[in-house]
């Protein structure tokens, strides 16, 4: 390419639209039809969906049952649920416990992501980042303890959501008698990105996944956890017995465990489909806003 050639080309990309600004440009002017319409539209929107959310959650089947405190411990520790709906697989198995407030910071921030991740963590770690503050040792988490330590060491995990959790051991699960060993599963409960993340808290085996699944914090007052899921239909009449062994060491409030279906939005909970009706009468209501106060300035003018 010569000087002649070059300076043709250079002088019609700095005279194109683009350079000069004049490229075709597209400015919306709203009007308040416009916004109307969108406002309604969204209304519409939002009713539907929560109708629909609504209409899916009350086809979910839950059986709740308090397990702790009771009045009257049964011998061996032993639940009896009976079944007075069919329910269909995978019937998922929560536990839910009162009292307990997960989504605070400073009870999210109370936990070391490097001890979790398998690393050495030592003391002055701690004391600088002041995480697992109130909760560094096995004296505070007692559950830890075993006959090889003493409640001197070092807590691993460390924290206030270490601390907090609830060690809850479910076994011998029958229904009708009949062992459903076989049908019950207890892994692919956490979420995967926490299990790459602290891959070594799944592959202990006094943790696992529950305690992935306990570190997620909750966004409600009284925290509900996923513990397991049963795949098998459960008949209407039917009677679950399974054996547990809740530990006491942070006792919090009630603890219930819960028996529930899903569906395509999850398990049982008005809460989403309610706040789409909120909000689409929330959008409706602007809407009247809107077009009541345009026709009365309107008028006036």
């Amino acid at each position: 390419m010569n000087d002649q050639e070059f300076k043709e080309k250079y002088d019609k990309l700095k005279n194109s639209k683009f350079y000069q600004q004049k490229m075709f440009g597209w400015r919306p002017l709203p009007t308040i039809s416009c916004i109307t319409i969108i406002f309604v539209c969204f209304a519409i929107f939002f009713i539907i969906m929560g109708i629909i959310i609504l209409v899916f959650t009350a086809q979910v089947k839950e059986i709740k049952q308090k397990y702790y405190p009771l009045e009257k411990y049964p011998e061996d520790y032993k639940i009896d649920i009976n079944i007075n709906e069919d329910m269909k697989k995978p019937v998922m198995i929560y536990y839910q416990v009162d009292g307990i407030i997960q989504n605070h910071r400073f009870y999210m921030d109370s936990k070391s992501d490097k001890q979790l991740k398998g690393e050495e963590v030592s003391d002055d770690d701690l004391k600088k980042d002041k995480i697992c503050e109130n909760a560094q040792t096995i004296e505070d988490i007692p559950w830890q303890k075993k006959d090889d330590n003493n409640y001197d060491d070092k807590a691993n995990p460390c924290g206030l959501i270490a601390k907090t959790y609830v060690k809850n051991e479910f076994t011998d699960w029958r229904l009708d008698e009949g062992s459903i060993k076989e049908e019950l599963e207890e892994e692919g409960i956490a979420y995967q990105s926490d299990i790459d993340t602290y891959e070594k808290v799944k592959d202990n085996k006094d943790l696992g996944e529950h305690f992935l699944v306990w570190m997620r914090p909750s966004p409600f007052s009284n925290p509900r956890k996923l513990w397991g899921k049963i795949n098998k239909d459960i008949k209407q009449n039917q009677k679950l017995e399974f054996t547990i062994n809740p530990y006491h060491y942070y006792n919090g409030g009630s603890r219930y465990i819960i028996l529930s279906t899903r569906n395509i939005f999850g398990g049982k909970s008005m809460f989403l489909g309610i706040c789409y009706i909120i909000a689409g009468g929330l959008s409706l209501m602007a809407s009247v806003i809107f077009i009541t106060t345009y026709s009365s300035f309107h008028r006036k003018n």
